[in-house]
């Protein structure tokens, strides 16, 4: 999956999906070329999901690149 309309897409999909989502950040990275955050998520109260969201920045301040990881080492993997 690739550009803007792809990302918007996939970010309305995921909160229509869901009655209820709670972000929490755990731990944000920030430089000059992007930023990273540890978020634990809670959709509907029930699935709780550990990620990593990655993002980096072109020369001219645009969103470059997303990756998101899912999962966490010292967590039990989400069902």
């Amino acid at each position: 999956m690739a550009g803007k309309v792809a990302a918007l897409r996939e970010t309305a999909k995921n909160f229509a999906s869901a009655q209820t989502i709670a972000i929490e950040p755990l731990h944000l990275y920030a430089s000059t070329e992007g930023v990273a955050g540890e978020l634990r998520i809670v959709v509907d109260g029930a699935i709780e999901l550990f990620v990593v969201d990655v993002l980096t920045f072109a020369a001219d301040g645009r969103i470059q690149a997303i990756r998101a990881y899912l999962g966490r080492g010292d967590a039990p993997a989400a069902t």
